[in-house]
């Protein structure tokens, strides 16, 4: 899909040395990836910048240009580092005021505290374009600049904070502000092969998936995920995913939001399981974490999970059904030996699988793995 061929686009700004150093993950990235994609807004770009105000000033200019709606994260906070008001200030050629408003809005949360650093004065300072979003969660309001036919929009870089002003703030404004034609996707997701194995099975309904319609692969550590997305009617999606899913057959797990551990646990429930306890060994806990994070389903419960330090033959916790998964060391190809059999009242043999990755990823893969197993055994 053409990014700007049907509607306006957009650039990220991810704000903070910590970011360029690998100490932070930038999740919000993928994020607001995901949210304007689902508003009709493509994520044309995202840039990475340091605490550094002439960098700050340059990359706010120059995206001005080129888009209509730049939207930027962290860099709001109170300290010396935390540039992002003065960057975009210099970028629009306007002066940094104090705004009464922000102020009292500061003094009242800081009363709770006994007092109020004057650093924090700092997040009171506005440029006369902007308007203050409100941040219920955090000391740092936001900013929405529209100015010469551009937007640039600023929240806070801490992620609950982020997300919060996105959602009561910042998507609505989008939204009244942009003439977009919201994007319906579709996901097929597939566990067991590659991409290339898979783009040779679906064939020509990845070049021509239908009319006004584009689709892609992506990776994950639950498989492969085959999407389909359009700007027209949703319904035009139902075809393209029924095909994909008679071309995949057995690979196939899930449509859209469903998850491979609540697959899992409904197939137990239709043979009459009423809860899974799990033992592993060697993957972190990481199957204890996904099964205990599963949404609840019409199946069987999780009832909790055993992790081991060293693969015994400890009792499991009680249960119906007990799913043991032991990840073996990895060779010198980085692949590991995943070993998963089910007990209980649905008996099943050992299964074997190789898995590929390194460190959590290829624990995750593991996991995954081993539900996907049961998910196959139990039809």
């Amino acid at each position: 899909m053409n990014p700007g061929s049907q509607g306006p686009i957009a650039e990220l700004l991810s704000i903070g040395s910590e970011l360029l150093a690998g100490e932070t993950i930038d999740t919000n990235a993928a994020f607001l990836g995901a949210a304007l994609g689902r508003l009709g807004i493509p994520l044309h770009g995202v840039r990475t910048l340091p605490d550094d105000r002439a960098a700050i000033a340059a990359a706010f200019a120059e995206a001005r240009v080129r888009v209509p709606l730049v939207v930027a994260t962290g860099g709001l906070g109170p300290t010396h580092d935390d540039l992002t008001r003065e960057g975009l200030a210099d970028a629009l050629g306007e002066p940094l005021v104090p705004d009464p408003a922000l102020e009292q809005v500061l003094r009242v949360r800081f009363a709770a505290f006994g007092r109020m650093p004057e650093s924090n004065l700092r997040q009171a300072l506005r440029v006369p374009s902007a308007e203050a979003l409100p941040n219920p969660i955090g000391s740092a309001p936001g900013w929405w600049a529209d100015r010469d036919g551009a937007v640039a929009v600023l929240m806070p870089g801490v992620p609950t904070e982020m997300r919060r002003m996105w959602e009561e703030q910042v998507a609505s404004r989008i939204v009244a502000r942009f003439v977009v034609r919201p994007v319906s996707v579709r996901a097929v997701k597939t566990f067991g092969m590659g991409e290339s194995a898979l783009a040779e099975l679906v064939g020509d309904l990845l070049e021509a998936p239908g009319e006004g319609i584009d689709a892609g692969i992506y990776a994950h550590d639950d498989g492969v995920h085959l999407r389909f997305w359009t700007r027209g009617e949703a319904l035009t999606l139902k075809l393209p995913v029924a095909r994909a899913i008679s071309l995949l057959g057995q690979h196939v797990y899930a449509v859209d939001d469903e998850q491979l551990a609540t697959i899992a646990l409904a197939a137990l429930g239709r043979r009459g399981v009423r809860s899974l306890a799990s033992v592993e060994s060697g993957t972190g806990g990481t199957l204890l974490a996904i099964l205990a994070e599963a949404p609840v389903a019409d199946g069987a419960r999780y009832a909790g999970g055993l992790l081991l330090t060293e693969a015994d033959d400890a009792a499991a916790p009680p249960a119906d059904a007990t799913l043991r998964a032991q990840l073996l060391p990895a060779d010198d190809q980085g692949r590991s030996r995943l070993e998963v059999s089910l007990s209980g009242l649905v008996p099943l043999g050992p299964l074997h699988t190789r898995v590929h990755g390194s460190g959590p990823q290829r624990r995750r893969r593991a996991a995954f793995a081993a539900l996907d197993q049961v998910r196959r055994a139990l039809g």
